[in-house]
């Protein structure tokens, strides 16, 4: 009696295997002139956009079947659709990408976009499910993701970053950061503006090379912030569970092991960071 079940069991494996196999492409390419404003969305499978050679610009989509036994078809149906009509839409220099015809059609199926932009290139990109890198853009860059993380290098102005769940990295940033998670570390890092970074959960890593202010929140794990060479800073540091470790300053009001306040090199931008459970670094 147990060999149907066995069998059964089988086949649905096999299939499962098939449909993460199945799978397909589009690849399509695009001419502008001047910055390009480029708008990106996938449900699953991630975001990478980097630098190509200036006038066009070229998405490359790896499409998959998420699931097994009961979507297989569809799923497969699906990827044929998407394959045939692509979802990339241009008016002039502004590019929209992954916007389908009906959400139905991305359900059991991973859609990986990889696109390479001239360098000036303005940015929006959201990921339900998959991380998001970005590499060498003028900017400004926008990310967002539900679970997977962020990374973005070499942006030439401002960058915002929001996670719910995965890390963040950054780092040879132009301009200000804001870096949210709730769930994740944060590291950014050659950061030549003002920093705002919050989690939830996750330790919190900073480095600034031009002096500006800096807002750091996490409720568990540490946080270290390597100041901008030279600069002066005014500095206000609380650490509800955890010691604080700061340069050389002229006090303001009380220390305390847990509490500290004053200034760095005469004053200057404020670094505000809190922390409710770790310890706090100030270099």
């Amino acid at each position: 009696m147990r060999y149907p079940a066995l069998a059964l069991a089988a086949a649905i494996l096999a299939t499962g295997v098939l449909s993460a196999q199945e799978q397909g492409s589009f690849e399509k390419t695009l001419t502008v002139t001047g910055p390009v404003d480029l708008d990106v969305v996938t449900d699953s499978g991630g975001i990478t956009v980097i630098t190509g050679p200036a006038g066009s610009v070229r998405v490359h989509a790896i499409l998959k079947a998420q699931h097994g036994f009961l979507d297989f078809d569809n799923a497969e149906a699906h990827i044929r659709e998407l394959e045939r009509h692509p979802p990339v839409e241009q008016i002039g220099n502004r590019i929209r990408i992954g916007y389908v015809q009906g959400r139905d059609l991305l359900r059991g199926v991973s859609m990986r976009l990889e696109i390479y932009t001239p360098v000036e290139t303005q940015l929006r990109a959201r990921a339900d499910s998959g991380g998001i890198h970005v590499r060498g853009i003028r900017g400004p860059a926008e990310c967002q993701t539900d679970s997977g993380g962020i990374e973005v290098h070499e942006v030439g102005s401002e960058v915002h970053a929001s996670a719910d769940s995965g890390g963040i990295r950054l780092g040879r940033i132009g301009g200000a950061v804001t870096a949210h998670v709730d769930s994740g570390g944060i590291d950014a890092t050659d950061v030549a503006g003002g920093i705002d970074a919050q989690t939830d959960s996750g330790s919190i890593h900073l480095v600034q090379t031009k002096a500006a202010p800096i807002h750091a929140k996490t409720d568990s794990g540490g946080v270290t912030v390597r100041l901008a060479p030279g600069a002066g800073y005014d500095i206000s540091a609380g650490a509800d569970s955890g010691g604080i470790s700061v340069p050389e300053m002229t006090v303001r009001n009380e220390v305390s092991r847990h509490h500290v306040e004053g200034k760095v090199r005469g004053g200057g931008p404020l670094v505000n960071v809190r922390v409710d459970s770790g310890g706090i670094r100030i270099e």
